[in-house]
């Protein structure tokens, strides 16, 4: 069958082949060109991406945060190592303070790029500075050392807060608890010292003896697994004097797992001094010198005739004294402190954690933490500072000195010169006739000051940003923005100057009573204790052990009771 359409007739006079043609294929040799085309401009802008790259970091130089970084660890560790510097003390300063590693390296890379502009041509493009991988590596090994060494404190805080120092957890844990009683005394000269310590347990002191001697009783707590290892520690636990010229030293060992709860009457007239690791103080009716050191625990004072010198290291621990004639003063890190009825002056300076109270101090009266620093010559009625922002007072003798900040300040019938400087809070103050100086820097706060419509003195009052308010007649001056209040009321005086910012002024009239020269009495006092004579406790015997029961029958085969 033929096909359709028929073929095309040969050629009548066919020539050679056409073997010059190239290529071969023009389609399939266009598209291996178009694709080298395309490779060779990869290339080529990858290689102007890597130029430009090389480029940059040339423009760019090394940060000096490294070299100062290793420069202070060399200076630290050459410190150690000659022994002028206490690692452990180093370690805890590292400890609270170690952000500031990081504030230092960014004020360095802040001064660098502000040096950098400085001398930087308008016309030249920036070299910028940056850290090595090595630095930034140090850096964060830096960090993660302080926050772990700050975790590391806090965590062995809290374990000798609840369990005492040292590791004893297997015996509280796991062992029996076991109770004894025990006493002792020991003569005591008259005007010697007595020094108690004892590690792990309360002391009470009262100063009840009247045939000088010193007389304790003991109870001793054990946690041990058997009655012999409970027997041991008991052994351990009692306490043993010692002389030593005029000191009297009662001292309990430290003991794992165990503790001893000290009562001590001594003569009234014995000077103490007690230090107690882990357990309250409470000392009471002692006409001598007191020196107190606790590190976890309350401190109670009463009845104390004599200069009270306090150290206390736990922000979870509680200060107080009441009727103390004589000087006290309290320093480290304390919660509540209640201090009322002193005949003496009163210092307290340190980290406090919750409120202060001090109430008819006649002397003078230091009161200074990081935030705030209060001096007054004496306080009839009360102060109190709380732990959030209030601080107010009430009956005080000047001259008064106040710095703070962040708090809302009450004076009241406040006599003698005043000074008070405060940001980012109110203040209010009513002055008791006479007027004294009288000098208030606040700022971003109010500032209220009542003072005796009879009296003569010069006010000097500005703000801005708020109104000027007076009860005497002066005519507000300056302008809107910075209104000002000056003039003579009376026949002038003591100057009372008053700036603020962002919070208005008021200078009121009140009618406040004078202070007294001499402070009222005080309004609770502790009655005196009669002696009582110690009562030793002879040491109990220990009982038997009582024979183990027979072992029961065991049950007949087959009997499932």
């Amino acid at each position: 069958m033929s096909s359709y359409p028929p073929p095309s007739p040969p050629p009548s006079n066919p020539g050679p082949p056409n073997y010059g043609q190239y290529p071969p294929n023009p389609t399939a040799y266009n598209r291996d060109v178009w694709k080298a085309q395309q490779r060779a401009i990869k290339q080529q802008a990858r290689a102007q991406r890597d130029l430009a790259r090389m480029q940059m970091r040339a423009m760019r130089r090394r940060s000096i945060v490294g070299p100062l970084f290793l420069l202070a660890l060399g200076i630290v560790f050459l410190l150690g190592q000659t022994g002028r510097l206490s690692y452990a003390q180093a370690a805890l300063w590292y400890s609270r303070w170690w952000p500031l590693v990081l504030v230092a390296a960014g004020m360095v890379l802040l001064t660098e790029w502000a040096i950098d502009h400085s001398i930087r041509a308008s016309d030249s493009p920036y070299r910028g500075r940056v850290l090595g991988g090595g630095v930034v590596v140090l850096l964060v090994l830096l960090a993660i050392a302080g926050v772990g060494s700050r975790a590391s404190i806090s965590a062995l805080e809290w374990k000798d807060t609840h369990f005492g120092s040292g590791f004893p957890g297997f015996d509280v844990a796991l062992g029996e608890r076991h109770d004894f009683d025990d006493s002792l005394s020991s003569p005591i000269a008259a005007g010697n010292c007595l020094l108690i310590r004892n590690p792990h347990g309360d002391v009470t002191v009262t100063g009840s003896s009247d045939d000088g001697q010193v007389h304790v009783t003991v109870h001793k707590e054990a946690f041990a697994r058997s009655d012999d290892a409970a027997a041991m520690k008991e052994n351990a636990l009692q306490p043993t004097f010692s002389h030593d010229g005029m000191t009297l030293t009662l001292n309990v060992a430290t003991v794992e797992g165990g503790q001893a709860d000290l009562t001590v009457q001594v003569p009234r007239t014995t000077m103490l001094t007690v230090r107690a690791d882990h357990g309250d103080i409470d000392i009471q009716e002692v006409h001598a010198a007191v020196s107190i050191s606790a590190n976890s625990g309350d401190v109670s004072l009463s009845g104390i005739d004599g200069v009270v010198n306090a150290h206390v290291n736990d922000e979870h621990a509680s200060f107080a004294a009441h009727s103390v004639t004589g000087n006290i003063s309290l320093d480290g890190r304390v919660d509540d402190i209640t201090v009322t009825d002193v005949k003496g002056p009163v210092t307290l300076a340190g980290d406090f954690f919750g409120t202060t109270h001090l109430e008819q101090i006649n002397g003078p009266v230091t009161f200074q933490t990081s935030r705030t620093k209060f001096q007054a010559a004496r306080i009839d009625g009360d102060f109190d500072v709380a732990l959030d922002s209030e601080l107010e007072a009430n009956q005080v003798m000047g001259p008064v000195t106040l710095s703070t900040r962040d708090r809302a300040i009450t004076l009241d019938r406040v006599q003698g010169n005043v000074e008070i400087t405060n940001r980012n809070g109110a203040v209010s103050l009513t002055n008791a006739s006479p007027v004294g100086q009288i000098a208030i820097n606040n700022s971003h706060g109010s500032v209220d000051v009542g003072l005796p419509g009879g009296s003569g003195f010069m006010v000097n009052a500005q703000t801005k940003n708020g109104d000027v308010e007076n009860d005497f007649g002066l005519k507000q001056q300056g302008s809107d923005d910075w209104p000002t209040l000056t003039g003579m009321v009376g026949n002038g005086g003591p100057n009372v100057k008053i700036i603020t910012t962002d919070g208005d002024i008021t200078v009121r009239k009140a009618m406040v009573a004078p202070l007294p020269p001499v402070a009222p009495p005080p309004m609770i006092s502790v009655a005196p204790m009669s002696p009582v004579p110690p009562v030793p406790m002879a040491k109990l015997p220990k009982l038997p052990k009582l024979p183990k029961a027979p072992a029961a029958p065991a049950a007949p085969a087959g009997r499932d009771d």
